[in-house]
């Protein structure tokens, strides 16, 4: 019986331990989905973030109607990144992936900086600065 009560203890501590593990991720995970972004009056898709394995990927549709290969591995962004990035030095909350090139964000729908502000509460950040999306 004790021997048992052991296997069932070993059993359930490797499942909680998987399932900590499992596809799920951190809370960027959530970031996970298509974007579009407004032109024209008319929502576009732009960018897909998918999350394979361990790794946050990037698709865009820039310049074909089709999603492309995998163009960029993002990461997770830390709130030094968060800092650096926005030039925001309040507590905001977010939640973001980021390259090089690109960041998709997650904020408080209404978040402002400077003359920027999102009413969706989702944002990309490349080099010509925050850009209003939409989670589709």
């Amino acid at each position: 019986m004790t021997k048992a009560l052991n296997y069932l203890a070993i059993g359930t501590s490797a499942l909680l331990l998987l399932a900590g593990c499992g596809p799920g991720g951190g809370p960027e995970a959530e970031l996970v989905g298509v974007y579009a972004v407004k032109k024209n009056g008319v929502l576009k898709e732009l960018v897909k973030i998918e999350r394979q394995g361990g790794r946050y990927i990037m698709r865009d549709k820039v310049r074909t109607p089709e999603w492309s290969e995998p163009k960029m591995q993002m990461e997770p962004v830390t709130r030094e990144a968060w800092r650096r990035i926005t030039t925001d030095t309040e507590n905001t909350e977010f939640v973001g992936v980021a390259s090089e090139q690109l960041g998709v964000f997650k904020v408080p729908p209404g978040w402002k900086k400077n003359d920027f502000s999102t009413g969706t509460g989702y944002f990309l950040f490349y080099s010509r600065g925050p850009v209003e999306a939409h989670k589709l």
